[in-house]
């Protein structure tokens, strides 16, 4: 066994073990580890769950492992799922399109297709987003508990990123309001200048909003009415993609 290996390396190669191997002598054969070094980084993998131990002493993956894998299994799936929708979006607009979906306070690009226009949209997969100034983000907040929302704004804040965002609690529940009640919304030139935006959410398999998609214009060639005309086919590209991952 390699002696330059670091407590990571030597946890996770404990952790592939003991899902490969249920008893803990052959874990120690797997890994080439001393007994002692097995014997710890088993307890802190039982401790935080990664693993789990039946009670005759056999190892299975633990329910934060299986956690992490059902999260990653569930981006990439929904990546993949939406894929055709959103470029079928691309296809009829010629705008970019991106999927996010929901990550605690704030939201993340998942997915982006870009539009046929020479220009670059700043955004990326990967990319975090502020939930009360962009178009997913205020897809996703209008369906959430009004509790939740309000959570969120104490937890995250309502900054201002440009002089058009939202910055109060009431102001954001009001709008929020009409966003569930017609089903997409806009970003104003509220999270970047010169930039608009029309998202509508996207349903989970459990019937909860988790994501939502996003069309996004440069102002100055698209209005608020302009982007409005493709409201019918923002929300058939999110409904598309609610029933592609198993939303009823």
């Amino acid at each position: 066994m390699n002696k330059s290996l670091t407590a990571a390396d030597k946890t996770l190669i404990v952790l592939e073990a003991a899902i490969a191997h249920p008893r803990f002598t052959d874990v120690v054969n797997a890994t080439g580890l001393p007994k002692a070094t097995v014997h710890r980084l088993i307890q802190t993998l039982l401790d935080y769950e990664y693993i789990g131990q039946s009670e005759v002493g056999d190892y299975f993956p633990g329910p934060a492992l299986l956690k992490l894998g059902g999260t990653a299994l569930n981006s990439i799936d929904i990546s993949q799922a939406a894929e055709p929708h959103l470029r079928r979006l691309v296809d009829r607009t010629g705008l970019t399109v991106h999927l996010g979906g929901l990550v605690k306070t704030e939201a993340i690009y998942l997915s982006k297709i870009e539009g046929v226009a020479p220009y670059h949209i700043p955004s990326g997969v990967g990319q975090s987003l502020m939930l009360h100034t962009t178009a997913i983000g205020k897809s996703i907040l209008a369906f959430l508990p009004t509790d939740d929302v309000a959570e969120v704004a104490v937890a995250a804040g309502l900054p201002a990123r440009t002089p058009n965002s939202i910055t109060s609690l009431a102001e954001l529940q009001q709008e929020l309001k009409c966003i569930k009640s017609k089903g997409y919304c806009f970003d104003n030139e509220e999270n970047v200048p010169g930039i608009r935006c029309i998202g509508a959410p996207v349903k989970a398999r459990d019937g909860h909003v988790k994501y939502a998609i996003s069309m996004t214009a440069l102002a100055m060639e698209k209005s608020i009415a302009d982007l409005e005309e493709y409201a019918s086919l923002v929300l058939e590209a999110a409904d598309g993609v609610s029933h592609a991952i198993g939303a009823s």
